[in-house]
């Protein structure tokens, strides 16, 4: 017997992978192909453009902190030319704080208005006009004019900043781009104090006024990069913020409930980052240090203080901010309290780890706002503003409450620990930080 015979069913073709000469594309799929790799481009060329601008916010902080710092180590022969007291001097170091204050709120509203490029390009401007003004100056109101002309360039600049990073990262490249950017100021704040006198006076033949010119140049070098290669990411948030006007974003921004702890635990850090600081060479003389020793001790410390912004906004992607914000206040104020009874190699390691601690919490502070949905990039200049204008108060009071005790008690035990309780009480509103997830 003979089986039936029964044809195989034909089946439909299977698409298989094939070089692509052996096959013939339909249009829909190259188009497709072609909006892949024209995406895939944008997004490598738009990651490669928000770390250049990362590395010009880097050098816009490190321009300003080295005008800021300018007239600290080369004060002897600017007194002794224009005969100044010391009393003139302590007002014309302070005299841009205060300016900054008045000018921190309506410069924030304006850089949500029109967008940080133009108005970081006329901060970085201002502030090389007042570098370059103190090198023109013939008496003390002279100086203290061209000194407040920072006061003006100045909350551009640090309020601008944080916009900038805002609006071109998210996430947790937001908080690594936070604590990179800070880094500038504390890198030209110990360049200008570590180099002034050992490579830029030689430099100019020992003359101050030269310096400052140099200085001057060096801003205006900044601005001009910025002008060229600077960009805003886009015009969304500043059209949404800039229909707003100046008072009605400060008023949204005074509305959120979360915004409140984060401004009192700044001027806590502007407390401790201009008191402490700022005094911190005559402290450690009064513990029988000499001049010398006592700069590169602070200067160490201040390197600490680098390390610790990055470092701790790397490991604020694994913990809350309300918890870490509570560490950084507990160690700097445990830290400091202990600061007044210790010496030698005890207290270069004590500093060492408050300072790493204490300047984090600018970056800290900076990107729990960012990252708040009421704020985001559309209100960050107007939250940035009042940040830094609440900040200042306690940047103009940390130094007089520290001399002040000083002149009364004559010694700087009792201000460093005022400071150091200020710290500890800190820890109550750091528990109630809006934004409160790991990133």
């Amino acid at each position: 017997m003979l089986r039936e015979f029964t044809a195989p069913k034909r089946r439909p073709p299977v698409l298989i992978d094939a070089p692509s000469h052996h096959l013939i594309p339909s249009s829909r799929g190259r188009a497709r192909r072609k909006e892949e790799t024209v995406t895939d481009h944008r997004a490598t060329q738009e990651g490669a453009t928000r770390w250049g601008m990362l590395g010009l916010a880097w050098l816009l902080y490190f321009g300003f902190a080295v005008t800021a710092a300018s007239l600290v180590p080369i004060i002897t022969p600017v007194r002794a030319d224009l005969g100044l007291s010391y009393s003139q001097v302590g007002i014309i170091l302070g005299t841009w704080q205060l300016v900054y204050i008045g000018a921190a709120l309506p410069v924030g509203s304006l850089i949500d208005r029109y967008g940080a490029k133009p108005c970081l390009f006329i901060g970085m401007l201002l502030i090389a006009a007042s570098a370059a003004a103190r090198g023109l100056a013939v008496d003390f109101w002279t100086l203290v004019l061209a000194v407040a002309l920072l006061g003006l360039g100045g909350p551009v600049i640090s309020i601008g900043l944080p916009k900038l990073i805002a609006q071109w990262f998210t996430d947790h490249h937001r908080a690594t781009a936070s604590g990179i950017y800070v880094t500038g100021s504390q890198v030209g704040n110990v360049a200008v104090l570590s180099l002034s006198n050992i490579v830029v006076l030689p430099l100019v033949g020992h003359d101050w006024r030269h310096a400052m010119f140099t200085f001057g140049a060096l801003g205006l070098t900044i601005a001009v990069a910025w002008l060229l290669l600077g960009r805003d990411a886009s015009s969304t948030e500043r059209m949404e913020s800039g229909d707003l006007g100046i008072l009605a974003g400060i008023r949204r921004v005074v509305r959120v409930k979360g915004v409140w702890p984060v401004m009192i635990i700044g001027m806590s850090g502007f407390i401790a980052s201009h008191g402490f600081r700022n005094w911190l060479p005559q402290i450690l003389e009064s513990k029988g240090a000499d001049a010398d020793a006592a700069g590169v001790l602070a200067g160490a410390a201040a390197v600490a203080g680098i390390a610790g912004s990055v470092i701790v906004m790397r490991l604020v992607q694994r913990v809350t901010r309300s918890a870490m914000a509570q560490i950084l206040l507990a160690v700097a104020g445990v830290t400091l309290a202990a600061i007044p009874f210790l010496d030698g190699p005890v207290l270069v390691g004590v500093l060492t780890v408050e300072s790493f601690a204490a300047a984090a919490l600018m970056p800290l502070m900076m990107n729990t706002l960012m990252e708040m949905p009421q704020i985001g990039p559309a209100l960050m200049g107007a939250a940035g503003g009042l940040y830094f204008s609440i900040g200042e108060i306690g940047g103009f009071l940390g130094p007089a409450l520290i001399g002040l005790l000083a002149d009364l008690t004559g010694d700087f035990a009792v201000g460093v620990l005022l400071v150091a309780g200020i710290m500890l009480v800190m820890v109550i509103p750091a528990r109630r930080l809006q934004t409160d997830e790991p990133l």
